[in-house]
């Protein structure tokens, strides 16, 4: 009985850590990646006060732990599907009553390849980006269509990266606008902003 009171609250803690995962697609991954980093810890320093392969077991959970509360593990991989834009896709998105983002990027620009490959391939990011129009603005050319030309102009993007982000409304929200690269977790951020009512 003794050692059921032992170990009664590591697996509670171990059994609410794997509630956390499974809910990870309809939680907000913060709260997730912090309670599942406070369970195994806690389960961990609880195997800490045993000896031997208890202990060792106890280093293993606190590990996990400190893996778990690295940004990105527990949102895993995912993708940002982007359209190519157009005045009258993103107008279409805007009579759906759909926020948007405008990507501004180009081919030869580093900073946007890594915004790409690093930010719009994060799970969490990829998840919150589904309940937008998402359109890529190609800015590649020397000589721009006179449409992008008119998009670059409108929304600011002087730099590149750009990202401009528009409200249900069809309203731009100039002061979430994004010049240059930034990593997933501030990226996710800066999308819940432009959700928020």
């Amino acid at each position: 009985m003794q050692k059921l009171g032992f170990w009664l609250p590591i697996v509670i803690l171990l059994g609410v850590a794997g509630i956390f995962w499974s809910a990870r697609e309809v939680m907000p991954l913060e709260v997730v990646r912090v309670l599942m980093t406070v369970s195994l810890g806690v389960a961990g320093v609880l195997l800490l006060r045993r000896r031997g392969v208890t202990a060792t077991l106890g280093i293993v959970f606190i590990i996990g732990a400190l893996w778990v509360s690295q940004p990105g593990v527990v949102a895993g991989r995912g993708e940002v599907n982007m359209l190519p834009a157009s005045k009258s896709a993103i107008q279409q998105a805007v009579e759906e009553g759909k926020p948007v983002i405008l990507v501004f990027t180009a081919d030869w620009c580093p900073f946007c390849r890594r915004l790409e490959r690093e930010t719009f391939t994060d799970g969490e990011v990829a998840r919150l980006a589904k309940q937008f129009a998402v359109f890529r603005v190609d800015m590649t050319s020397s000589n721009l269509p006179p449409e992008t030309a008119e998009l670059a102009k409108q929304y600011g993007a002087e730099g590149l990266p750009t990202v401009a982000f528009l409200n249900g409304q069809g309203e731009w929200l100039k002061s979430l606008t994004l010049v240059g690269y930034e990593p997933p977790r501030e990226f996710a951020q800066r999308l819940r902003r432009v959700l928020q009512p």
